[in-house]
């Protein structure tokens, strides 16, 4: 795979890792927005990359690898589930302290959202992804990442109202 000047050749192993590396919070960050458990996430994203090696040769455009390495991430989340792996390990946000702040509670309350918004949220909000490179990572058309993007804010601004947002 021919790279530009600034992008390592995916297809070698030092150009692979070099190419996930930036990506590996990202990666844990969407996985825990699905399984709800880091131990979990971390296992999650391992696998991701290990599937990703194996498949570096199916990206074609380098511009996509990045959309191409979450969908991964998302996708094995989801097999865990399906394995029936025990979720129930989710941090428990009332055992946090009272005096919690604005950031922690948004970031709860964006991790409570229904899958279907948490990940456009988290993807274009947490980790700066544009709508394009969302659209590609969930399989979704544009449009409705946008409207998830909007239902899911409407979401978030009637559960944190008791700040004023």
């Amino acid at each position: 795979m021919t790279q530009g000047p600034n992008k390592p050749d995916i297809t070698t192993r030092e150009g692979f890792g070099l190419a996930c590396a930036p990506l590996e919070r990202l990666l844990l960050t969407v996985s825990y927005g699905v399984l709800h458990s880091w131990d979990l996430a971390a296992d999650a994203v391992q696998s991701a990359l290990l599937k990703g090696w194996r498949s570096r040769y199916s990206v074609k455009d380098p511009q996509s690898f990045k959309p191409w390495l979450v969908k991964i991430a998302i996708n094995e989340s989801k097999n865990l589930i399906r394995r029936g792996f025990d979720l129930e390990l989710k941090e428990n946000v009332a055992d946090a302290p009272k005096d919690r702040d604005l950031q922690v509670d948004v970031r709860q309350a964006v991790y409570d959202l229904p899958e279907k918004y948490r990940l456009p949220v988290m993807l274009f909000y947490f980790e700066g992804m544009a709508v394009a490179d969302i659209a590609k990572a969930l399989d979704l058309p544009q449009g409705t990442v946008i409207s998830q993007l909007h239902r899911g804010r409407e979401r978030l601004r009637e559960e944190l109202k008791d700040y004023g947002i």
